[in-house]
């Protein structure tokens, strides 16, 4: 993810105490007409505040479904399946809504990123995607590819974050998306009886080829050529290992990320504090800009996020919807400084047009729910899309603010 800097300005104020190097590209400083710019002090704090809310949800998101993933394990069936199921939606969906403070243009101390914990790599660690399924576990035809049926392989958190992106970003072990292969399988259509606890039932073929690792997802075993008595899943005990592993890590991961924009110490909310109110709103437009243009426009329109659950339409969904807590706050939350009160000071006709936009966006993609994945539904996503892009630029036009080019 390649995030925009902030205006100069504000990266002085932003990166006091952190050392960096200048950044090669950086918008204008900010507009001398300073009466044009709106009073987005409210502003400024909601977006902490509801960054530390989402993050803290999401947190609490992967707890329950952690919760349901020791059900499953403790009694394999079809309902505690579907309940693990539906609570990794709910969490994936909670972490989604996350996504547009990723790409706020904050810089990280230099330490985190040589110990593997700033934002981007935290966020390669929790939603790497497209992965390739046979990586973790097995594969249709092939019973022993995979992490899970690595006996060469020891499972524990130094190994499964060796074994994460090892050759190839599609290479995951680890994330949302790894918990979602081993929920549904290759084909959506997992058995709950992969996950009984019981000793292997068939011999089982350890490969000694470094080919034939975990590293290598398809292996070349010959596992497809194997008798029927013996092609069959095995591992079960490893693959419950598997499984509370990286919904451990995937807690880890994400209370990191939650401590760092607590309000009264975190990195990432300090930062928003001790920046000017305007710089903040700036900031907020911009990401918001490379959300819908890269995230959304680049990878999620064009790509197959959830292709296991086959649920990608929920993932723009939720995406989408954390543009809109941050334009209005949810009903439950009193907080009234949302990005629709800044525009209600400065222009009604802006508001009310943002709020028809995401209604519109909201309706294309429950028509790709509902008449499911093609293209004509997603051209249909992309337009409104790209009008919500056009309507971002004439905000910060209005607001006094300055956007890059997207062409």
């Amino acid at each position: 993810m390649h995030r925009l800097r902030l205006p100069a300005l504000l990266l002085a104020a932003l990166l006091a105490a952190c050392d960096q190097n200048p950044p090669t590209t950086s918008l204008p400083a900010a507009p001398e007409q300073e009466q044009r710019l709106p009073d987005s002090s409210g502003f400024s704090a909601h977006l902490g505040l509801t960054a530390y809310t989402r993050m803290s949800l999401a947190a609490q998101s992967a707890q329950e479904l952690d919760s349901k993933l020791a059900a499953l394990l403790y009694n394999p069936g079809e309902e505690s399946l579907a309940a693990a199921r539906h609570a990794w939606r709910t969490a994936y969906d909670a972490w989604l809504e996350t996504l547009l403070y990723a790409y706020l243009p904050i810089n990280d101390p230099p330490d985190w990123a040589s110990k593997g914990i700033d934002y981007q790599q935290t966020i390669a660690l929790l939603d790497s995607w497209p992965i390739e399924g046979g990586y973790i576990d097995y594969l249709p035809g092939y019973p022993f590819s995979g992490i899970v049926n690595d006996l060469t392989l020891p499972l524990n958190e130094d190994s499964l974050l060796a074994q994460h992106r090892f050759s190839d970003p599609t290479y995951a072990s680890l994330g949302y998306h790894a918990l979602e292969f081993m929920l549904w399988g290759a084909d959506g259509e997992r058995p709950p009886r992969d996950f009984l606890p019981q000793e292997n039932t068939a011999p089982v073929v350890a490969s000694s080829d470094e080919e034939g690792t975990a590293a290598n997802p398809e292996t070349d075993s010959g596992d497809a050529d194997l008798p029927v008595s013996v092609n069959t899943v095995q591992n079960h005990n490893r693959r419950r290992q598997y499984v509370q592993l990286v919904s451990e890590q995937l807690q880890k991961h994400l209370h990191r990320l939650q401590r760092r924009w607590e309000p009264s110490n975190g990195y990432y909310a300090g930062l928003l504090q001790h920046a000017r109110p305007e710089q903040v709103l700036n900031a907020s437009l911009m990401a918001m800009q490379q959300l819908l243009s890269e995230e959304l426009l680049g990878k999620r329109l064009s790509g197959n996020s959830s292709e296991f659950s086959n649920s990608s339409w929920a993932d723009a969904r939720a995406i989408v919807n954390g543009i809109r807590l941050l334009f209005v706050p949810d009903s439950s939350n009193e907080d009234p400084n949302g990005l629709a009160t800044v525009l209600r000071n400065r222009d009604q006709a802006l508001q009310q047009a943002w709020i028809q936009q995401l209604d519109l966006i909201d309706a294309s993609l429950s028509d790709w729910q509902q008449q499911g994945d093609s293209e004509p539904v997603r051209q249909l996503c992309r337009q409104r899309l790209i009008e919500l892009l056009s309507l971002l630029q004439r905000t910060a036009d209005a607001l006094g603010m300055q956007l890059p080019d997207t062409q």
